[in-house]
């Protein structure tokens, strides 16, 4: 995902200049000439190579039924091995096929350390950022950030993020005498995902909803035993644990912050708050079966019944156009997005259900001078379908409503910066919301 969006910036600039580099062109093959091509890289969102990894057990599953109405799919999304390789390869991964489950990410400094163990037979990794003066007297809210899917990695929360900068000094307590918070940055793992468009690549596995503790789902597991190993080091405060994410990152993000809202992690510990951008509802079916590799025709059997009760406080950012995550039902007509990825919708439908999800609407760069500005309506394409690419200038529409699922809100860009930082808005929700 980080390639691609290099990619798009730099287009984005070289056409607003007249110039055309290697990369311009390479980027422009793989979005044009036809919008349909540019959607299929678009959906990343729900979705992110080196590294290498265990293999864990054959996730082949053994009966015929794919949706269950308790967990969504039945087993977890199978991960990428040599017995059971992924070949619908999100097309920003440049690969033919996949077959490690993990990858490794490089966690450079300024983070603290790469964090390594291993969980339900999988390797896992996360970069650890622990802020300075944080120590058992002195205690400091915990973070987990989820990259967005394909080509996502976990240090992306310093390269596209802003958050490693902040964590240093942020105030997430109100406390002076204990700035800044601990942050893990959560590497995905290599897996099928069940999406039309090929996306198999770095995810978080959102799909297969064990809510229970322990939980039989490797990203739930790896996430509450990361908290915990972070909380027997004396230095998080424990009613100030939050969850924040990107795109896939966002879905898995509200996901596991409603299963530790009343159900603790072994370690005892629960989540406070999430903050999340681009994402939408992640209970919602399938439209590919990622164990045999064939299209189906039931996927809304792996939407739940019901959704959870909880009261997890959760802020949805998203802006108004999103070719990946529409904001509203007639761009997810337009885009043909996947099954539950429409953000207005599942707000109304989590509202409507009891939960505590709150949406924050920006401006996408289609509003011009209003991009990442507070906005009060999607972008109306009801009178006809945004079209076009990324090849030309100006950008279409089109286009820009997949540049805004590909940029964090943070306001630092390569092309332009909008200098209006959202990501603060997002901490400043977890900070109003800790555990009483």
């Amino acid at each position: 995902m980080f390639g691609l969006i290099v990619l798009l910036l730099d287009l984005h600039r070289s056409l607003r200049q007249g110039g055309s580099s290697r990369d311009d062109r390479y980027l422009a093959a793989r979005l044009g000439p036809s919008l349909a091509t540019a959607l299929m890289l678009s959906l990343f969102s729900a979705c992110g190579g080196g590294g290498g990894g265990d293999t864990p057990p054959d996730s082949t599953p053994p009966t015929p039924s794919v949706c269950t109405a308790a967990t969504g799919l039945f087993a977890p999304l199978p991960a990428c091995t040599s017995t059971t390789p992924c070949r619908r390869v999100a097309p920003e991964l440049g690969v033919q096929s996949i077959e490690n489950p993990t990858e490794t990410p490089n966690c450079a400094a300024p983070w603290s350390q790469r964090y390594t163990h291993s969980v339900l037979g999988f390797t896992r990794h996360a970069c650890v950022y622990r802020p300075s003066g944080a120590s058992a007297t002195s205690k400091r809210p915990l973070m987990l950030w989820f990259h967005p899917g394909g080509e996502g990695s976990a240090d992306l929360a310093g390269s596209e993020a802003s958050l490693l900068a902040k964590a240093e000094s942020y105030d997430l307590t109100g406390d002076p005498e204990r700035p800044g918070f601990v942050l893990v940055s959560v590497q995905g793992r290599n897996l099928r995902f069940p999406t039309a468009a090929p996306r198999d690549g770095q995810h978080h596995d959102f799909y297969y909803r064990d809510l229970h503790s322990p939980s039989s789902n490797p990203d739930i597991a790896n996430t509450d035993t990361l908290i915990d190993a972070m909380v027997q080091e004396g230095i998080v405060d424990t009613n100030r644990i939050y969850v924040a994410g990107w795109s896939n990152g966002g879905f898995f993000s509200q996901l596991y912050a409603i299963a530790r809202d009343d159900t603790a992690t072994a370690g005892g510990n629960r989540v406070a708050a999430a903050a999340v951008f681009a994402a939408a509802d992640p209970f919602a079916g399938i439209s590919w079966d990622p164990f045999n590799e064939t299209s189906v025709s039931d996927g809304a059997a792996c939407r739940l019944t019901a959704y959870p009760v909880s009261d997890m406080p959760i802020l949805m950012v998203h802006r108004t156009a999103d070719s990946a995550v529409a904001c509203d039902a007639v761009q997810a007509a337009c885009f043909e997005t996947e099954p539950g990825y429409t953000t207005t919708l599942w707000l109304t439908d989590a509202r409507q259900a009891g939960l505590q999800v709150q949406g924050l609407l920006i401006g996408g760069l289609e509003t011009g001078a209003m991009f990442d500005l507070n906005a009060t309506g999607c972008t109306n394409y009801s009178a006809a379908c945004p079209v076009g690419d990324c090849s030309t200038a100006p950008l279409s529409d089109a286009c820009e409503s997949l540049v805004n699922h590909l940029r964090w809100p943070d306001g630092v860009y390569n092309n332009p910066p909008s200098g209006t930082d959202r990501e603060v808005d997002m901490l400043q929700f977890l900070a109003d919301h800790p555990r009483s």
